[in-house]
């Protein structure tokens, strides 16, 4: 897995006595700042050409206690979470409402109602990924961006059908990461759910 600059950091600080688990938690434990954001946003912009050839690119992150994938190519951005004004006789468990992003309003949803996942109560590293085109853009809350990661052909493999279900046709395929087994998300089917929830 390609790893971030500050995942990087944080194994490289592992010192003698002090496991690489709880280096991650300390990482994991402090806010994105807005250099980690930009650098998340330019790795998912990177041609895939120079990210290290025939593997699949995903942005991975956690949500609802799970760990999750997105496709790189179908990932807009990652940006800092801001405030939700919900729509009046519109808003739901998946559909919270719209928020303004340097003067682009983003419809916002709950990724975790949407997948059936638990909400977490207290985030890792909260940001906030953007999906989908110009004209329609969903955002959504995740509780940690681990970084861009180029999976092999050989690290993927199909859901079983219990997994899809149990995600609302959400996943696409399973990729073996580090970090363990990541759901990779088919955003389309995502932005359907979402789509639904507005009635």
């Amino acid at each position: 897995m390609s790893e971030t600059p500050a995942l990087q950091r944080s194994h490289d600080a592992a010192a003698p006595g002090r496991t690489a688990g709880a280096g991650l938690e300390e990482l994991l434990a402090r806010p994105l700042t807005d250099a980690e954001l930009d650098r998340a946003t330019a790795a998912l912009a990177a041609p895939i050409a120079g990210r290290g050839g025939a593997a699949t690119s995903v942005l991975v992150i956690r949500a609802g206690g799970e760990l999750l994938a997105l496709p790189s190519t179908e990932t807009a951005k990652v940006v800092r979470t801001g405030r939700i004004h919900r729509v009046p006789h519109r808003s739901n468990d998946v559909f919270l409402g719209i928020t303004n992003h340097d003067g682009e309003i983003l419809l916002c949803a709950s990724l975790e109602h949407a997948l059936g996942l638990t909400p977490a109560t207290a985030a890792e590293r909260p940001a906030t990924v953007v999906i989908g085109v110009a004209r329609e853009r969903w955002a959504f809350r995740v509780d940690g961006v681990l970084g861009v990661a180029d999976v092999p052909a050989s690290a993927m493999r199909e859901p079983p059908m219990t997994v899809s279900a149990a995600r609302n046709g959400c996943v696409r395929s399973l990729a073996r990461l580090p970090e363990g087994e990541a759901s990779v998300l088919d955003t389309r089917a995502l932005a359907a759910l979402f789509r639904g929830a507005l009635g």
